[in-house]
């Protein structure tokens, strides 16, 4: 369902009204983590912004905070989003869950609400709710951002959303991205002629998607990472239309993006894909940034020519739409 992490472990810079100083003590389950290092970092901009090293089986952040943002701790491989605001935050590592401050809290209510909604649509309506409630303080771009993204708004729908937002809004790195984003799918929407891409294999070679699309034959397109796990769901489903159409009117493709490459080829080994899979030599990002891509699984089907015919489906809807081009 969510396209991207709608939990508090996926964050946004955001402003807020107070500013002041803070206090975050992180309580580790056990002190396997003693002595390293923990770090707050200001998840839009990727930069860390405070760390300390961990004492035992506790972390203690201070600091000052002029406009209160989301963020997240990482320590150990593990990370931990929350609110960094004025006051008092405690942070329960095993659970995930800050609290202590009155933002953090008011998110902590809201998330344990949204549980339980089942669909996109669903969910994408309490994000717009929580915004029109926050707009003004530091949960609000969070929750317009996780907005926009989940319900994947077309280039001219981003721009209209955009308008009714506080001009702080527009600045922050996560934004800017989306509209790239937006501008990038509109370019490759369905009706328009593929655009390439290349990558270059840890074999030293250089992979192209027009070495695969544009053939002659309709040439279904799977961005995919190991970790994903609608991912590894959608896999077998497409193994089905491969031994059905494979070389009899529909190639396959893979392409593995946001993944380790070492990770990649053990999911191929594991999971036995028979299609080819362009692989990188680092996590890549440049395939998802040409076709605006915000989460995967995501399947573009191209015509013989090379035409996109279809992008986005999964499931049934991606079934019935092989089964109509295949008849």
């Amino acid at each position: 369902m969510k396209k991207i992490a709608t939990t508090l472990s996926v964050t946004l810079a955001a402003l807020s009204a107070v500013a002041g100083n803070y206090t975050i003590t992180v309580n580790f389950a056990d002190a396997s983590l003693n002595g390293q290092k923990a770090y707050i970092t200001n998840y839009d901009t990727g930069i860390d912004v405070d760390s300390t090293v961990v004492k035992g089986k506790r972390a203690i952040f201070r600091g000052t905070v002029d406009n209160s943002y989301f963020a997240r701790i990482s320590a150990g491989g593990r990370k931990c989003g929350l609110i960094v605001e004025d006051g008092n935050i405690v942070v329960d590592w095993q659970n995930g869950i800050a609290t202590g401050t009155a933002l953090n809290v008011k998110l902590n209510k809201w998330d344990e609400a949204t549980k339980n909604i089942e669909t996109e649509e669903q969910y994408a309506a309490a994000c717009h709710h929580l915004y029109e409630e926050n707009r003004d303080n530091g949960i609000g771009p969070w929750a317009f951002y996780n907005y926009i993204m989940e319900k994947d708004f077309a280039l001219e729908q981003l721009d209209s959303a955009m308008a009714t937002v506080p001009a702080s809004y527009k600045s922050m790195t996560r934004f800017k991205k989306a509209i790239d984003n937006a501008k990038a799918a509109n370019a490759t929407a369905e009706g328009k002629m593929f655009t390439d891409f290349t990558v270059k294999g840890e074999d030293g070679k250089e992979y192209k998607l027009s070495d695969y699309v544009g053939k002659g034959s309709y040439t279904l397109v799977d961005f995919w990472a190991s970790w994903c796990g609608p991912c590894r769901r959608e896999i077998p489903k497409i193994k089905q239309y491969y031994n059905q159409y494979n070389g009899k009117g529909m190639n396959f493709l893979g392409v593995a993006v946001w993944d380790k490459p070492a990770d990649t080829h053990k999911a191929v080994a594991a999971m036995q894909i028979p299609w080819p899979v362009i692989i990188g030599t680092h996590k890549l990002t440049e395939p998802t940034d040409i076709y605006g891509i915000n989460g995967i699984p995501h399947i573009i089907i191209f015509d013989p020519q090379g035409k996109v015919v279809s992008r986005g489906l999964q499931g049934e809807a991606l079934k019935a739409k092989v089964e109509e081009l295949m008849k």
